[in-house]
């Protein structure tokens, strides 16, 4: 099975393993541009900073986070991540609950999504 490549405004993320349960993804965050604010309300996430530097919101605190670094977002938590860098912000994302790409409640969005 080939990775499926998922094009997004502020990059792009590509699965590695999904199921209904658990899901493990890379994510690419292009310089400049960020996740939307977001909650999700049937899945924990766990990231892992791979490369780049960025800034990470989770229920209002900001932190600057950089290679090697790694977080709990767990379910409700309102989270984002901004790439603060000069080169692409590459984060593993794995996810345990019920994962389903529709379990997102967005807070803000800077390209206009609701």
């Amino acid at each position: 099975m080939t990775p499926e490549k998922v094009e997004k405004p502020w990059g792009y993320y590509t699965d590695i393993f999904r199921s209904k349960e658990a899901v493990f993804k890379t994510i690419v965050v292009f310089v400049g541009q960020e996740l939307s604010y977001q909650s999700h309300e049937k899945r924990d996430e766990f990231w892992f900073i791979k490369s780049g530097t960025g800034s990470l919101t989770v229920d209002d605190l900001a932190v600057e986070v950089s290679k090697d670094a790694n977080f709990a977002i767990y379910r409700g938590s309102k989270h984002m991540i901004k790439n603060t860098g000069n080169r692409n912000l590459e984060i593993f994302e794995m996810q345990c609950g019920e994962c389903d790409e529709n379990d997102i409640v967005r807070y803000s969005d800077k390209y206009g999504r609701v």
